[in-house]
């Protein structure tokens, strides 16, 4: 036999889609200083200023936290997207269930 779901506070779903939301956008912004910053000590330490291959290190840390911290904040919105989603969905399901169960109940009582 199937076993259904009860969420006990559907909005608490949107409330915590709309957070993740927040913290992506936060991420993307502190994320991107270490980036901006990296790649100008690349520059610095680039051919004619130093012959070690420090500059070359430092793209590829950089490439390598940009696609990271991307990731983290794409994650961070799919998530909020299927929480408010969900949260939402959910809501008009109950709505509509208690509308039809009031519209029997007044056919047959």
């Amino acid at each position: 036999m199937a076993t259904g779901t009860e969420i006990e506070d559907p909005a608490a779903l949107s409330r915590t889609g709309t957070g993740a939301h927040e913290i992506a956008g936060q991420t993307r912004a502190a994320g991107s200083h270490p980036v901006d910053e990296t790649r100008s000590a690349a520059q610095d330490f680039g051919t004619g200023n130093w012959d070690g291959g420090l500059s070359g290190a430092l793209t590829g840390l950089v490439e390598t936290w940009s696609v990271q911290f991307s990731a983290l904040a794409a994650d961070c919105d799919n998530l909020g997207g299927q929480c408010g989603s969900s949260g939402t969905l959910y809501q008009r399901t109950e709505a509509a269930n208690t509308q039809t169960m009031h519209s029997l109940a007044s056919d047959f009582g």
